[in-house]
């Protein structure tokens, strides 16, 4: 749990329908156009107006947020045309930038739950994220904060208070979970404070991965993440030797009870003990460290990251 939880969901029980829809049809109006979720597919995710989600954000305290790093006059694009997939963009006005703040990439989706004691296996609703970059494209690079794999930018410094505010979203919705595949080790590892594999095996192969990799690295999220990224880790007790390749699987921040209780049941339990035992991992030190200063990583060297950082 952040330590945002408890404001935002204060805020989350005090902001009303009426507030989030600002500037739509009529509620009575907004009924009438229902699809199978019960929502109006001009709204994003079928509830939200754009006035609706900056009213959100300023009660939040995001705006705010964003305005204390430097960014003044967000300006948010929405677009809905999509039926499956929506998209959230936040730009700042003051600095103006090339890329946006926020790009948020959504869809309603469902998870195959499965069945527990006497509940049958059923499909649930869950938000599914399907892309999502928080960037400071006016900051340089840092030794604190170096480039990760997939970045063009260091990151904004908000991850916490964007999943408090999908969270909200999702109990707004009657959301049973959050899901999300993520494309890096790293991603993984920002996500794995709230969000567990749905697979216990690969979630077994991910703790297994931080117990073994992020010591060598010094506990370097980002050498962790190039490591895997340029295929010099290994897995000491696969058939054969060859480059371990970072597994995209399903992660999920369970809501509901139900699926909570997924992820304490013994059989979750057990199969996440064998993915650990299945999996030793072995870092090619030297070669990393080699391959980190070359790019200009560590130590931190911004004209060699800027000779490759457009390609990403």
């Amino acid at each position: 749990m952040t330590r945002f939880r408890e404001r935002y969901e204060e805020i989350y029980t005090l902001l009303t329908r009426g507030e989030l829809q600002q500037g739509s049809e009529s509620l009575e109006d907004i009924s009438l156009l229902t699809d199978l979720f019960g929502q109006d597919e001009s709204l994003w995710l079928g509830f939200y107006t754009e006035e609706g989600l900056r009213i959100a954000l300023e009660k939040y305290g995001f705006i705010r947020d964003l305005e204390r790093i430097g960014f003044i006059d967000q300006r948010l694009e929405l677009r809905t045309d999509d039926p499956d997939e929506h998209l959230l963009r936040i730009w700042s006005g003051k600095p103006e930038c090339e890329a946006p703040l926020v790009e948020l990439l959504v869809r309603r989706d469902f998870l195959q739950a499965p069945g527990l004691g006497d509940q049958p296996t059923t499909h649930v609703p869950v938000l599914n994220i399907e892309w999502l970059q928080l960037q400071n494209p006016a900051a340089d690079f840092s030794p604190e904060r170096p480039p990760l794999p997939g970045q063009r930018y260091p990151g904004l410094g908000v991850g916490p208070q964007v999943l408090e505010l999908l969270r909200n979203v999702c109990q707004r919705l009657g959301m049973a979970a959050m899901v999300t595949v993520p494309s890096y080790f790293h991603n993984a590892i920002f996500y794995s404070e709230e969000f567990r594999h749905f697979d216990p095996y690969w979630q077994g192969a991910f703790l297994a991965l931080c117990r073994d990799v992020l010591p060598l690295t010094e506990t370097s999220v980002a050498a962790a993440s190039w490591g895997l990224y340029w295929e010099m880790i290994e897995n000491k007790n696969a058939p054969r030797k060859e480059p371990f390749q970072w597994f995209q699987q399903l992660m999920v921040y369970p809501i509901s009870e139900r699926l909570r209780h997924y992820f304490e049941t013994q059989d979750y339990q057990r199969e996440v003990q064998q993915g650990l035992s299945d999996h030793e991992f072995q870092l090619h030190t030297r070669p990393l460290k080699q391959t980190l200063e070359a790019r200009g990583i560590s130590p931190l060297n911004l004209e060699r990251i800027q000779d490759w950082i457009d390609d990403v």
